[in-house]
């Protein structure tokens, strides 16, 4: 039985010959424009994801002072209700 290296080499050369396109890729003005565009993307994802994070940190404040007000009414009226002298 003797080593099989076939399959080693064939991945071998294709990672190579992916390695050295992306690389070619990369040096173009065609590449460089596409990774431009990529981080413009990256940067406008990362821009609208703050605004929605600001947006929901607003909703869950606003939300927590309307409950916390109607557990307040709440409280207040069952003192009253119940806050009657011993007799």
């Amino acid at each position: 039985m003797g080593c099989n290296n076939g399959k080693f080499w064939l991945g071998l050369g294709i990672g190579a010959a992916v390695g050295v396109l992306s690389y070619y890729l990369a040096q173009t003005q065609k590449g460089k424009q596409l990774k431009e565009d990529v981080l413009n993307a990256l940067e406008d994802i990362e821009v609208r994801a703050a605004n929605q994070y600001d947006c929901a940190k607003k909703k869950m404040q606003e939300t927590a002072n309307r409950v916390s007000a109607q557990v307040n009414e709440g409280i207040a009226e069952a003192k009253r209700k119940y806050s009657h002298p011993v007799e």
